[in-house]
């Protein structure tokens, strides 16, 4: 079957960057769904502005923690470039209002829960004075088990990233005090949207970029 566009969902590589290419030349455009890609030609995107998400994750701590301290960050997989964005955001917030946070070296989870699982556990075992977790990429339902688990999660703030499932129960008990997610309903429309434009545009017309606003959720507005 024959495609005149095509959105993806993919990590950062050579070789999706090379997939790209090869599409271009053949007159397909690609839109990046969620993450954004690179390659040597006019790539769209639709979804967040990654760094806006980190720095806003980072001003959630610093207005919920009790006191500062320490805070681990989790990622799914750092060639994911949205996340490895989140995480750039972040940091750049508590460079400009460190007060007293320290921020930990992100632990990847490789999307996996159970992966996430093993990871909490190790750095809560290692950090018993942690004070916050950053849970900003795949594998949430494993990291939030082992905080529930461990019987400090009223003592640990936790910012999630995504509203699923496992992060609106983890909401409703108190494991975590703060989602950031995408408006997917939207997301969807105008990737929809986007990908008719470039069309409608002719050979010439090239993909575009949309930022979408983001969701944030608390336990009072589920």
């Amino acid at each position: 079957m024959d495609s005149d566009v095509v959105g993806v969902v993919s990590i950062e590589h050579p070789l999706v960057a090379a997939t790209i290419e090869r599409l271009n030349e053949r007159g397909i455009k690609v839109f990046a769904l969620i993450s954004q890609l690179t390659a040597r030609c006019v790539v769209g995107y639709v979804g967040l502005d990654a760094w806006k998400v980190g720095r806003t994750a980072g001003w959630a701590f610093h207005s919920i923690c009790k006191q500062p301290g320490k805070i681990g960050i989790l990622v799914g997989n750092h060639r994911f470039r949205c996340q490895e964005t989140n995480e750039s955001g972040f940091r750049s917030y508590f460079r400009e209002n460190p007060n007293g946070f320290e921020l930990l070296e992100p632990q990847s989870t490789f999307e996996s829960a159970t992966i996430a699982r093993d990871v909490t556990e190790l750095l809560l075992a290692k950090h018993p004075d942690l004070k916050g977790l950053f849970i900003s990429g795949g594998g949430a339902p494993g990291a939030l088990a082992a905080l529930r688990e461990s019987g400090r999660a009223q003592d640990i703030v936790a910012v999630g990233y995504e509203l699923t499932e496992a992060t609106r129960a983890a909401l409703l008990d108190g494991t975590l005090n703060f989602v950031i997610s995408h408006p997917l309903d939207l997301l969807a429309k105008e990737a929809l949207a986007a990908m008719v434009r470039t069309i409608d545009g002719g050979p010439s017309f090239p993909p575009q970029s949309i930022s979408l606003p983001f969701e944030i959720y608390t336990p009072e507005n589920l």
